[in-house]
């Protein structure tokens, strides 16, 4: 998998955990499935700095929640944010936010000791990749790090400019 930073000397060692609190899967260690996504996110989101660094590394899937292709895991994700929604909803009578969803799962624990991690599949709306105008039938995959443990084999890939 493939992991996006913003170029710096010398190259990371290790991948850097996202900490924003409006990130999709809350804080972790963030990968793309496919080169030309995480190409893609350093060329969009990298901007400030002008150049970005692709790292790549192997990952230990044995305890992430499969949002993607296990459809137990994923009626397991849908239940737990509706849950979430639900609560928060009541809680403060108005629709959560991102940032509203992570505080929460943060708060209760995570999603659990054994789930080191979540493999998710976002709307893809990126032109320049797809080869059918209009057409987005390639999934783009993201997957969020819980434990860096799970990470293996971090080494640069190569850098681009915006």
């Amino acid at each position: 998998m493939f992991h996006t930073q913003e170029y710096s000397e010398p190259y990371l060692s290790m991948a850097l955990a996202c900490t924003r609190d409006d990130a999709w899967l809350g804080h972790g260690y963030y990968f793309w499935k496919d080169e030309d996504d995480a190409i893609f996110w350093g060329q969009t989101a990298k901007k400030r700095v002008r150049r970005y660094s692709i790292y790549s590394a192997q990952i230990d899937c044995a305890d992430v929640l499969d949002t993607v292709f296990d459809e137990e895991h994923y009626n397991f994700w849908l239940r737990s944010i509706d849950k979430a929604i639900k609560v928060l909803t009541i809680k403060s009578n108005r629709k959560p936010t991102i940032e509203d969803v992570n505080t929460y799962f943060i708060q209760k624990g995570g999603w659990g000791e054994k789930v080191t991690g979540i493999l998710f599949q976002d709307i893809p709306s990126n032109e320049t990749i797809s080869k059918v105008v209009g057409f987005f039938y390639k999934k783009r995959i993201q997957l969020a790090a819980f434990d860096i443990k799970i990470i293996t084999n971090f080494a640069h890939h190569f850098d681009g400019d915006c």
